[in-house]
């Protein structure tokens, strides 16, 4: 058994070798600049509309938690997108060290591997007996060449192009929804956050604050303005929106320094 098995690596290796020495070096397909920028000017639209929808999605559960709509209050397109960005990039921080320690290796082994010549061709001599040379994958082979099937194998091709197309281009859209919908309650925490702070007697006097006889003296939150109105959350738990001609002013205090 150890005298076939040792005949049988010898036959790979030696049929191997000559596939190598035999193979034609292709030349390399070169992108150049025209194609790097034709991928870049394909991605760019989907990439902001990502990082456009992670904004909205945290600003929809901001503007909820104060029983407002997002159409009386829109942000405008240009801070939605500075949030998603820095949203996106609270959500994959935590994947960055285990994506780059996977990355760096992979590299060492590659890099190992391609001085390593043994090692090299006795990975390959394990992989092509436990996945080709297995007794099941030979028998299923056989089985293929005598009794073929072209609609059970055009099925298969069917299955795996979609397969392919829904990976390449519904993953990614599923994936942005996901985010979406996890920034959303990253807004309403930071709405109750503010409310506490506010219930607390503990609101920042750097925040915006606005005068009006509506308003009086009493602390609020400045939840956002539109051409038109201006929406308060007053201590107490009461939303108030007020046209912009009857806000007297609205006024913000810098921080006072500390005492040295």
């Amino acid at each position: 058994m150890e005298k076939d098995l040792t005949a049988l690596k010898r036959k790979w290796l030696k049929k191997h070798l000559q596939a190598l020495r035999a193979a034609k070096d292709e030349e390399e397909e070169k992108v150049g600049m025209p194609g790097f920028v034709g991928i870049l000017c394909a991605l760019l639209p989907l990439l902001t509309a990502a990082i456009y929808l992670v904004g909205m999605r945290y600003y929809h559960g901001y503007l909820d938690r104060f029983g407002l709509e997002y159409t009386e209050f829109s942000q405008p397109a240009d801070v939605t997108l500075f949030h998603g960005f820095l949203l996106l990039l609270q959500l994959l921080l935590p994947y960055v060290f285990p994506l780059v320690m996977t990355v760096g290796v992979l590299f060492a082994t590659l890099s190992c591997l391609f001085f390593k010549v043994r090692w090299r061709l006795t990975l390959s001599w394990w992989v092509v007996r436990f996945f080709v040379l297995l007794p099941i994958v030979m028998k299923g082979g056989k089985i293929a060449r005598t009794y073929p099937a072209p609609f059970t194998f055009s099925c298969l091709i069917w299955l795996k192009n979609t397969y392919l197309k829904f990976a390449l281009f519904m993953l990614p859209i599923l994936l942005v929804i996901w985010a979406s919908e996890y920034t959303r309650p990253m807004g309403e925490k930071e709405a109750n956050k503010q409310i506490t702070l506010l219930e607390q007697g503990n609101w920042p006097e750097s925040k915006a604050h606005s005068q009006s006889p509506l308003l009086g003296d009493e602390p609020h939150i400045r939840i956002g303005c539109n051409t038109a109105h201006c929406a308060y959350r007053l201590k107490g738990g009461d939303t108030l929106i007020l046209r912009l001609d009857q806000i007297t002013e609205t006024r913000y205090q810098p921080d006072k320094a500390a005492p040295k």
